[in-house]
């Protein structure tokens, strides 16, 4: 249903868990990355697979819980632009 390839590092510093995010859209899963700031190395990640019930909530909770819901909302966004998917 929702195909997707695509991949965005938010640098956004201390107001986020490493100070970047990151999310890879694949095919029907979406993976966000806490990384670094200075080194890159993965802090914290999650997957969600848009096939699962529920699925913007678990996104929209995983991401609020690493950054601020600012920061949160404009991932948010790119993510519907991205993939199609209402939230």
């Amino acid at each position: 249903m929702y195909v997707m390839q695509a991949k965005k590092l938010f640098k956004i510093g201390e107001c986020a868990v490493g100070g970047i995010i990151q999310v890879q859209l694949t095919g029907k899963v979406v993976v966000i990355k806490a990384l670094d700031y200075a080194t890159k190395e993965l802090v914290e990640a999650g997957s969600v697979t848009t096939d699962t019930p529920g699925f913007e909530n678990q996104i929209d909770n995983y991401l609020n819980e690493l950054t601020s819901y600012y920061y949160a909302e404009k991932i948010m966004k790119w993510i519907t632009e991205k993939t199609g998917i209402k939230f």
